[in-house]
């Protein structure tokens, strides 16, 4: 292919930048020798995309996280993103898993849970009925809470309520971070919280919430021993799914003693009009400065309030 006219190179450039745009972040842009560069940051992850209109025709070349490459190649491409082979995770011996529950809604706080197991303990834990909590009742995560306590070897749950939990996210987004920052350093400390105590632990998985690897690089740096991986839909594996149920028995938890102070039988999860209209209620009643004991303020909601 031959070198592009300066006018199609600009009409290229636009249409890619279109396409990039439609799903991924653009950052920054600027003309380089020879060609132009685009930055896409997602998360923690980063990646620069330098377009050369050279002799030969196009040649783009990536530079960055490799997920995010290939998913900009995609783009501009058209055409689905591969999906990464999914890795052999060890589960012999102890395995570690974490998740987190409250990250979409609106009001109560944002817990993260991290569980030891082994097989016999994994074995318990699914004759128990334990799975992904999004797949049970809130009677029955109650009702699990204490059997997934009891049987396994290990286990934290952490939580930010929500007066706390905003002025992290207000401490984050002032150094340019959001939510993924914030779920990252809670899966950092409840994973570091059991591991540290079991060095005969050699796995760990964290359902994936973002591409970035930084919180699993932080994670190998002071447990070298472990192999730590991230994975979507990691709710499959026993120590997730005990994670996922104690993370969420605990939101469920924090949601009734909210209830009890807001003076209303139940507080709406989820973040949708039900869930505005109740603050909107609570602001008249308490003063809207008083949301910030019930709610996320970073939600769309409370602009609506």
């Amino acid at each position: 292919m031959a070198k592009l006219t300066d006018e199609q190179f600009s009409a290229y450039l636009a249409e890619a930048k279109a396409k990039l745009s439609a799903e991924l972040p653009i950052a920054a842009e600027k003309k380089i020798n020879y060609g132009y560069q685009y930055t896409v940051k997602l998360a923690e992850a980063k990646l620069t995309l330098n377009i050369y209109n050279g002799k030969k025709g196009l040649n783009i070349v990536y530079s960055g996280d490799s997920a995010l490459a290939e998913r900009a190649a995609a783009l501009l491409e058209g055409r689905k993103a591969k999906a990464a082979a999914p890795a052999t995770f060890v589960t012999d011996g102890l395995w570690a898993g974490s998740d987190e529950s409250g990250k979409g809604d609106f009001f109560g706080s944002l817990v993260v849970a991290a569980v030891v197991v082994d097989n016999t303990t994994a074995d318990k834990l699914r004759a128990a009925g334990v799975k992904d909590c999004k797949l049970l009742t809130d009677k029955k995560i109650l009702e699990l809470e204490d059997i997934i306590k009891a049987s396994v070897v290990d286990y934290s749950v952490l939580e930010l309520k929500p007066r706390v939990y905003n002025l992290r996210y207000e401490q984050v987004a002032a150094q340019g971070g959001k939510l993924n920052q914030l779920l990252g350093y809670g899966h950092v400390a409840a994973l570091s919280k059991v591991l540290e105590k079991h060095e005969d632990c050699h796995s760990a998985l964290i359902d994936q919430f973002t591409t970035s690897m930084v919180n699993i690089r932080a994670l190998k740096q002071r447990f070298p021993q472990c192999d730590v991986r991230q994975q979507p839909k990691a709710e499959s594996n026993l120590a997730v799914a005990a994670a996922s149920v104690l993370a969420r028995a605990q939101f469920l938890h924090t949601m009734a003693a909210l209830a009890a102070e807001a003076g209303v039988q139940e507080l709406p999860k989820g973040g949708g009009a039900q869930a505005t209209a109740c603050a909107r209620e609570l602001a008249a009643k308490y003063g809207k400065e008083a949301l910030r004991n019930y709610v996320k303020l970073h939600f769309a909601n409370y602009q609506r309030v």
